[in-house]
């Protein structure tokens, strides 16, 4: 896993992270070690409001800030959350 993040989106409000292993302060924000086994979700709302989530292709970091998330683009799809409650 690489501490160095290749990309950022904007975000306006965290609303949940589970999964991931507890957060590594860092001097950018909170870095999350992310393990696909432990089926990882953050899902947060954007610059206008509108729910996404991470979906994780492989391990990696993500580094989560007051304003941005960044991540390698390459671990990462970024889709509209679904915020429905199973049960």
């Amino acid at each position: 896993m690489s501490g160095l993040e290749s990309n950022s989106i904007a975000c306006s409000m965290l609303i949940e992270v589970k999964g991931c292993q507890d957060p590594k302060l860092t001097k950018l924000g909170k870095q999350y070690a992310v393990d696909t086994t432990k089926e990882p979700r953050i899902i947060f709302k954007d610059a206008i409001g509108n729910a996404r989530e991470m979906k994780f292709k492989r391990n990696c970091t993500v580094t989560i800030t007051h304003e941005k998330i960044l991540y390698n683009r390459d671990d990462v799809e970024i889709k509209p959350a679904s915020l429905a409650q199973n049960g």
